[in-house]
């Protein structure tokens, strides 16, 4: 991965500069990169939004936004800079006149700095806005460095990166019609968790296993993203889409790829991607019959009463899908994901299950088989399991944990440091903690045989009750 530069002029434009995305994580990360001093030395952002506010308003916003966040007793020292670096500019998405006033903002910041200044474009708007924004930055020639080999541009986008296959693949014709893939920054922020990128390290940085992690040493995996929250105002949102769509589609097959990819040669962007995506494109087709089978839905017990949500609403709140990996390296090990909402204390784990050899020298009351566990809720954590003797002059063993705690709970901020990784990468043109075309296309082509299956009902939509794990024994 690249070493922080402080020497790239840039201008980051916000498109949806007041929304729900900026306000909980984008603005506190940028606050954090320029706490840290991680910013460029000539950086600023241009806020795009609809509302009807002035830079000095747009800064108050900002302010507001941080003071929730970081207590209204944050020093007007502390904030003043910070707020200077921010610009606005009002306009809606479809209209002309604004582009070239955002046009004309960057060309006085390149005015004023004396360089060219690259450009990250990220929008926090709905996929169906993209089309028409795309245009009027190619139109205003927003997207062109200004002059021939000066600056670049890039565009990061949130998912969902459509919502099947045909979808994500009209998303990627629009994308390649104004960028080049080296351009497209597309956010997956359970990437940049400290837990998922120490699976790389974890994994390719230490020869802790003799046999080679596969088959051979595994029996089965576990990946289970559980959380104590609801879907509470988010309804509108959440129905169409639903927990497999939501998480099961893009983190949990992002996280299996990691635990499952081939040894890469560096930790370049591009080869990290590429085995990823190696291994994405792996995972079976289910048919019909298998997603009855290996698939359970469920929809805990009150969600139809939430504002937004369709009256007799099929969508899932939990759902548990079973499957493994076409390669000789993995075959015959089961994997499960399991994940959903409202279901009790929160659990965010992968848990690797190793073979016992045979026979087994210890008790068969003992007989626990070893695991390695990374935890990334409640704990940021990774857990080896293993047996030990116990002193004394029999034989007897006991089940002892090696443990390495990345840190207390109470100093991680939820999505500040992911979404800070983030933009910083975007700024270094680093990809490896960005979602591919083929990544995209392979998650898609794994997902839709589920969710065409369960749209036709072919897997009974279960009941559970809320703030329990009960659904989990089905």
């Amino acid at each position: 991965m690249r070493a922080p530069k402080n020497n790239i002029p840039t201008i980051l434009a916000a498109f949806g500069a007041t929304g729900d995305l900026m306000r909980k994580k984008v603005i506190p990360s940028l606050f954090h990169l320029h706490e840290k001093k991680e910013l460029p030395e000539m950086f600023r952002v241009v806020g795009f939004s609809r509302r009807d506010l002035t830079e000095e308003s747009f800064h108050a916003f900002i302010a507001d936004v941080l003071k929730a966040h970081r207590g209204a007793d944050i020093a007007t020292e502390t904030l003043q800079p910070f707020l200077n670096l921010f610009k606005f500019q009002r306009g809606d998405f479809d209209e002309a006149p604004s582009y070239d006033e955002l046009k004309g903002k960057f060309d006085a910041l390149d005015t004023e700095w004396g360089v060219c200044a690259n450009k990250l474009f990220y929008l926090s708007v709905a996929p169906e806005f993209y089309e028409t924004i795309f245009g009027h930055l190619s139109r205003s020639k927003l997207a062109e460095p200004c002059a021939p080999g000066e600056g670049w541009t890039r565009v990061m986008i949130e998912k969902p990166f459509g919502l099947d296959s045909k979808t994500a693949s009209q998303l990627d014709g629009l994308l390649s019609k104004y960028f080049n893939e080296d351009q497209i920054y597309r956010i997956d922020h359970y990437l940049a968790k400290e837990m998922l990128q120490n699976i790389l390290t974890f994994r390719f940085s230490n020869n802790l296993f003799e046999i080679p992690w596969g088959n051979q040493l595994i029996e089965r995996i576990d990946i289970s993203l559980l959380e104590d929250i609801g879907v509470e105002k988010r309804g509108a949102f959440y129905d169409p889409v639903g927990a497999f769509r939501d998480v099961g589609q893009n983190h949990f097959l992002q996280m299996l790829a990691l635990l499952t990819m081939e040894h890469p040669k560096s930790f370049d962007a591009n080869v990290i991607q590429d085995r990823r995506a190696d291994m994405l494109e792996k995972l079976p087709l289910m048919s019909p019959e298998e997603v009855k089978r290996s698939t359970v839905r469920a929809q805990y017990e009150g969600y139809r009463s939430i504002e937004g949500v369709a009256a007799g609403s099929m969508t899932e709140t939990y759902f548990q899908v079973q499957t493994q990996i076409a390669d000789p390296r993995w075959k015959g090990v089961p994997i499960y994901m399991r994940g959903g909402k409202r279901l009790g204390d929160p659990q965010k784990e992968i848990i690797v299950t190793f073979k016992h050899s045979e026979p087994c020298l210890c008790p068969p009351e003992q007989h626990h088989a070893n695991r390695v566990i990374i935890r990334l809720e409640p704990k940021e954590e990774i857990l080896i399991e293993f047996w030990s003797k116990t002193p004394g002059f029999s034989m007897k063993t006991e089940l002892r944990t090696f443990h390495f705690l990345l840190r207390e709970p109470a100093e991680r901020v939820q999505y500040v440091e992911e979404y800070a990784r983030l933009l910083l990468d975007g700024i270094r043109g680093d990809q490896t903690l960005f979602v591919s075309t083929r990544e995209v296309a392979a998650m898609w082509r794994f997902a839709d045989p589920i969710l065409e299956a369960w749209a036709k009902d072919l897997v009974p939509l279960k009941m559970y009750k809320p703030d329990t794990k009960d659904i989990l024994s089905v």
